[in-house]
């Protein structure tokens, strides 16, 4: 319940500072199309770890709120409304990050990966930045690591997900070392 105050607080939040002019111009809209888009992007670079199949505002993997969640090697549960405020808070093309992050965590799961706490969420991350590598170098779309990394700054929480100069660090390791780094490196 608490989660899904804040939840909606944060939407508030996010479509008044858009009505105000503070948030990135013209931020993608995130929909099903657009998430299972990302998906099919994703999996060009890291569906010969993982092949999960993406739910939209499903709440697949049993959260009390669509956000963005793996439970498992073939299941992402992802919201369109928290990845559009993603989007709208952090830039272009965050929420592309956010599945791939999620991503990290099915290829965690699928080769049996089980660190502690918060390094199984910072491998993810630099599983997330490794995508905004390919993204920008195969797929040509403007950097976005900088949006990332503020999107994952934000996520901290200083236990289960690491501080936030640790969200920073492992999401740029992965942007400049790539997949291979993140699995045997961290």
């Amino acid at each position: 319940m608490k989660t899904a105050r804040i939840h909606g607080l944060a939407q508030a939040a996010a479509a008044l500072s858009l009505a105000l002019g503070l948030m990135p111009a013209g931020a993608a809209t995130v929909n099903n199309t657009y998430i299972q888009n990302s998906a099919t992007e994703i999996r060009g670079q890291l569906g010969g770890y993982a092949r999960p199949t993406v739910y939209v505002n499903q709440r697949a993997c049993g959260e009390p709120s669509p956000s963005a969640f793996a439970c498992g090697p073939y299941t992402i549960s992802v919201g369109t409304s928290f990845l559009q405020g993603q989007e709208n808070s952090y830039g272009n093309y965050v929420a592309k990050f956010i599945i791939a992050h999620e991503w990290g965590h099915s290829i965690q799961f699928t080769r049996g990966i089980n660190k502690r706490a918060p390094m199984q969420e910072l491998q993810a991350d630099c599983v997330g930045g490794t995508f905004a590598k390919y993204a920008q170098t195969t797929l040509r779309y403007p950097s976005f690591i900088e949006s990332a990394v503020r999107s994952a700054r934000a996520a901290a929480d200083y236990s289960t997900h690491g501080t936030p100069s640790q969200r920073d660090y492992y999401s740029r390791y992965g942007y400049a070392n790539g997949l291979n780094a993140c699995l045997t490196r961290i």
